[in-house]
């Protein structure tokens, strides 16, 4: 099995940008919130096409735990990146004319990422590092989300930022000259708020458009009580601490010629009290909560399993070749459970060796993460100021149905995470036997999302259609530009 003794490896300056949970600033250029390995100087320029030969030292630990008998001696990188995102705007349209449009002013991000590996014995190599490996932002504050912008402000100004960082402590063992093996334990620290951050307009007056069992005037649905009240900020900035685990294995089927497998455990965050709900409005629809009325949130970073092949001087002298295919468990990770479908990204990457310079390319493909039936709420929250949300929207009749609407703004406004093709590019310089520098860039091609709000629609309709408003359609859209990651690294490997 080839290793990397003979040449400097590379302690990448990239980093990976993320921030973690619900976002129309959706910050991961992976898939879904995680950055995987795209993040990195090396691994960046090759579309994060690195768990089974790797080029730094951060991807292995982070990567593929069983790469690391791949690096012999010391190996250490360091780096950042720079996350830009462009144009991310959440659109709500309805057939009464009314448009409006909500820009995020999450735009821009800085990340580390720090790798080190030390051979301990001829089979054994230990590695540990720091890295952001998930996240997003998305921030409404001065630009709300619109629930009916054809007949009032009804408005929403909603904020998220998670971030996710990982430390790792990782070994390998390389039990024949064919295969090693290899596990890792991973430490995370995630960081979040969710909610709304100032006041919301004109939701008293929503009751008279949506109740007609209650003191509302409306011809709407029938949902009891007036319970819709303006209210201000109902997010706090917390934190907690996660662990997860890997499983790797590599093995060489023939000389350059390497196939790999990794298994990744979720690593779940419990966020205290991360948003607020009003105890009263909550209880008069039906729902149980906390008398202080603060909830908390239990989020997970996702399952993974990876396969790849990698083909290193096959084809020609100093070519490496890498494809990987990621599957994540999106379906089952708390939070994101209710908004996310699970998901398959390819990234396949070249290198080519050329003296002193070494050049990258990349290209990956990450299918449609959002749900076609999101749930009524996210990780159980029993609702967002005084609307409520409901683990089983079916048994909750129309009040039910609207929460499934509210789910919906926030999978489209925070948590759209929608493109599927990024290239990248990458290049390397040796300057001297121990030491090299590398730098990246990667751009994912925007892409929008609409989904029709079926509950709101109907209620628009019903309590319209006697002045001949009828046929009221309320939509909501996810669009994004384009989103672009730049880094640089640099790399020491000693004997």
């Amino acid at each position: 099995m080839r290793t990397f003794n003979k040449k400097p490896l590379a302690l990448g300056v990239a980093a990976g940008m993320a921030m973690l949970v619900a976002s129309t600033g959706a910050m991961a250029i992976s898939a879904g919130t995680d950055l995987n390995l795209s993040g990195k100087a090396r691994a960046g320029g090759m579309a994060g096409a690195a768990y089974t030969m790797p080029q730094e030292a951060s991807a292995a630990v982070f990567g593929n735990p069983a790469t690391l008998s791949q690096f012999k001696g010391i190996n250490m990188n360091f780096g950042a990146s720079w996350l830009s995102l462009s144009g991310v705007e959440n659109v709500q349209t309805d057939s009464l004319g009314g448009s409006n449009t909500s820009t995020s002013d999450a735009d821009n991000y800085i990340i580390p990422d720090f790798g080190l590996t030390i051979q301990v014995s001829p089979n054994l190599v230990i590695g540990t590092g720091l890295e952001v490996d998930a996240g997003l932002g998305a921030d409404y504050r001065d630009d709300p989300i619109n629930l009916l912008p054809g007949a009032g402000d009804f408005t929403l100004p909603l904020l998220v930022e998670v971030i996710s960082f990982n430390a790792n402590l990782a070994a390998a063992y390389q039990a024949t000259d064919q295969l090693s093996l290899g596990a890792s334990v991973t430490v995370g620290f995630g960081l979040a708020q969710l909610g709304t951050a100032g006041a919301t307009q004109g939701l008293t007056a929503l009751n008279g458009l949506v109740n007609t069992g209650g003191n509302g005037a409306g011809a709407g649905i029938a949902v009891g009580p007036d319970i819709l009240a303006d209210f201000g900020g109902t997010t706090s900035s917390v934190h907690d601490i996660g662990f997860g685990a890997s499983l790797g294995a590599v093995y060489e089927v023939q000389e350059g010629v390497l196939v790999s497998a990794t298994v990744k455990s979720p690593v779940e965050y419990n966020f205290k009290n991360i948003i607020h709900a009003d105890p009263t409005a909550i209880a008069a629809a039906g729902g149980s909560i906390a008398a202080d009325g603060y909830q908390d949130l239990t989020l997970q970073q996702p399952a993974e399993v990876i396969l790849g092949i990698a083909l290193n001087d096959v084809i020609m002298p100093g070519l490496l070749i890498e494809a990987d295919a990621i599957w994540k468990n999106w379906s089952d990770a708390h939070a994101y459970e209710d908004a996310y479908e699970d998901q398959w990204l390819l990234a396949i990457g070249a290198q080519y060796e050329a003296g002193d310079f070494t050049y990258r390319v990349g290209y990956s493909y990450a299918e449609d993460i959002l749900s076609d039936a999101p749930n009524g709420t996210l990780s159980g929250l029993d609702g967002l100021g005084s609307v409520p949300l409901y683990d089983d929207p079916g048994a909750n009749g129309a009040l039910g149905a609207l929460s499934v609407d509210v789910i919906t703004i926030v999978q489209n406004s925070l948590l759209p995470v929608i493109w599927n093709h990024t290239i990248t590019a990458g290049i390397g310089y040796k300057i001297t036997d121990a030491v090299s520098v590398d730098a990246y860039a990667a751009y994912a091609f925007g892409e929008n999302e609409k989904d029709t709000l079926s509950t709101l629609s109907t209620v628009a309709d019903t309590a319209l259609g006697g002045s001949g408003l009828g046929g009221t359609l309320i939509e909501n859209e996810a669009k994004i530009d384009y989103e672009l990651m730049i880094g640089a690294g640099i790399n020491i490997a000693l004997p």
